[in-house]
């Protein structure tokens, strides 16, 4: 289970959760982000019942907590420019 062996199964997580992370424009954010976070956390519980049988669900998992860890980076900083 080495981990650079597995850095493309994590770019894959971590692009699928991207992708199904809730968009901060939306009038439903608050309730998404909610279902986004319970998704993850069923994934990371599951993923850790299969480690031993199949180690591609928890490196898959690994790249969902890093896009949930840039989607709260993102949702937090906030870069604004004024003139």
């Amino acid at each position: 289970m080495e981990f650079i062996q597995n850095i493309n199964i994590i770019l894959v997580g971590f692009l699928v959760w991207l992708i199904i992370a809730p968009r901060i424009s939306s009038p439903k954010y608050g309730e998404m982000f909610l279902a986004y976070m319970t998704a993850l956390l069923f994934s990371l519980i599951a993923s850790s019942e299969l480690l031993m049988v199949k180690p591609v669900a928890f490196f898959f998992t690994v790249g969902g907590v890093l896009a949930f860890c840039y989607v709260v980076a993102r949702m937090t900083i906030r870069i604004t420019i004024r003139k």
